[in-house]
């Protein structure tokens, strides 16, 4: 990585670790569903938390189909109902002859914590867009006072120190009042030297790092992705030429094409300490 000189950070679960916001918003999904359903969501949204749930992170869940699918580079390799119980390969092979497409709305990508509630309230029943206005709902949470984040120390020293030395973009789905909103309650206000909201990953994001490449005048082979969400910021930066760090606190990504893959945000300051600021390969 001695050529990198911008780096692409994503936001949720990249910058921060906090994770209570998202029982905050698993409870305004839950209150849009029909009261028959309520305790149905709980239960599976707990087990999801405890490992019993066959909906986990890393996996897809598709909407229309009802079916949870694991995959492989957007190959489906096995299906689930929502039971648990095992699609058939012969018919798994039948529903998915082509790799999936994530479109965010039927095909959903349980790539962080946001999907696991999303994907729960839609088999129950909800909408799209009342999913999405919770979500709305959540992040106008996350701007109050009483929403609080805590930064990790080592983590923004190094993201100071790689401010003078690469050019550092920030690139999310959030829209842009919450998620400035967030960065300067982090205290990286200062950090970016450009901001991309409401990215819509991962459909657009090779149009938006192509717009970066342009924009700062950066070939591929000299950018860096970093992100929690693989499908999101790993997948796509690297079939693009793009080196990546994944973060992948819960070890899903076996096959990973990611150059370097860290545990949390602790792991991931060593490794941007060594190979950015220290020049040396670890």
């Amino acid at each position: 990585m001695e050529n990198i000189t911008t780096i692409v950070f994503d936001l949720d679960g990249t910058l921060y670790e906090d994770t209570h916001h998202f029982r905050y918003y698993a409870d305004l999904l839950r209150n849009k569903l029909s009261m028959d359903v309520q305790e149905l969501f709980e239960q599976d949204y707990l087990a999801v938390e405890d490992g019993s749930h066959t909906l986990k992170i890393g996996r897809v869940y598709d909407a229309q189909k009802d079916l949870i699918l694991s995959h492989h580079h957007g190959e489906v390799t096995q299906g689930w109902k929502w039971d648990g119980e095992i699609v058939p390969s012969h018919e798994i092979k039948e529903l998915y002859p082509k790799p999936l497409q994530f479109d965010l709305v039927e095909t959903l990508s349980i790539g962080d914590l946001w999907w696991i509630p999303v994907a729960i309230a839609k088999h129950y029943g909800l909408s799209s867009k009342e999913a999405y206005e919770a979500f709305l709902q959540t992040r106008e949470h996350m701007m109050t006072d009483d929403f609080e984040l805590q930064p990790l120390k080592e983590f923004a020293d190094v993201l100071e120190r790689l401010h003078s030395k690469y050019t550092l973009v920030l690139m999310t789905n959030s829209p842009q009042v919450d998620s400035e909103t967030i960065i300067k309650k982090l205290g990286f206000t200062s950090y970016f030297h450009d901001k991309i909201f409401e990215a819509n990953k991962p459909i657009h994001t090779g149009e938006k790092l192509t717009f970066i490449s342009e924009k700062w005048t950066v070939p591929f082979s000299q950018m860096l992705s970093i992100g929690d969400n693989y499908i999101n910021e790993i997948l796509p930066a690297s079939l693009l030429g793009c080196s990546t760090i994944c973060i992948d606190p819960y070890d899903i990504h076996e096959n990973s094409v990611a150059n370097y893959t860290v545990r949390n945000l602790n792991e991931l300051s060593i490794k941007l300490e060594k190979l950015l600021l220290d020049n040396t390969e670890i």
